[in-house]
């Protein structure tokens, strides 16, 4: 339910209604009509938000499994702040108990770290080859790396 407390407003809209012999509802609606509500593509920042979210409940029930209260009571604004990554074993990570922030080779944090820094701008209308091309190049060499044990994970 809707209630107007400013009167010059409601006399106003109830005179629109009147004059085009419309209920009020009707002309609020078609006023409201004119900025349509996008909602079928949802903010990038939400589609975040939800990502996070459901890792940072994977990481609770995690953390609940192995005793670890303390971070299993961890809020979503905390671990907005704290929370690292899940590491190659699939434990989840503070930023406070990693060595370093970067995203271990392999991961897909690592692969959107290389997109981000390697954008795909080719101008050619083969943009699929050349995505493969550029991740053959920049993965392969660390695939090799982690099998021989170069790349210092266990």
């Amino acid at each position: 339910m809707l209630v107007i407390h400013d009167e010059q407003l409601a006399k106003q809209l109830q005179q629109i209604a009147a004059k085009e012999n419309r209920p009020v509802e009707d002309v609020l609606k078609s006023m409201v009509a004119q900025y349509p509500v996008d909602t079928e593509k949802p903010d990038k920042s939400e589609a975040v938000k939800r990502v996070r979210r459901k890792a940072y409940a994977k990481a609770r029930q995690y953390w609940q499994s192995v005793g670890d209260t303390a971070k299993a009571a961890l809020t979503d604004e905390e671990l907005d702040e704290q929370f690292g990554v899940f590491d190659e074993e699939g434990i989840p990570r503070l930023k406070s108990e990693m060595k370093t922030l970067e995203p271990p080779p392999g991961s897909l944090a690592y692969a959107a770290k290389i997109a981000r820094e390697n954008p795909l701008h080719s101008g050619r209308p083969d943009l699929a080859e050349r995505a493969d091309e550029i991740l053959d190049e920049h993965f392969a060499e660390d695939v090799l790396k982690h099998r021989r044990g170069e790349d210092g994970a266990e």
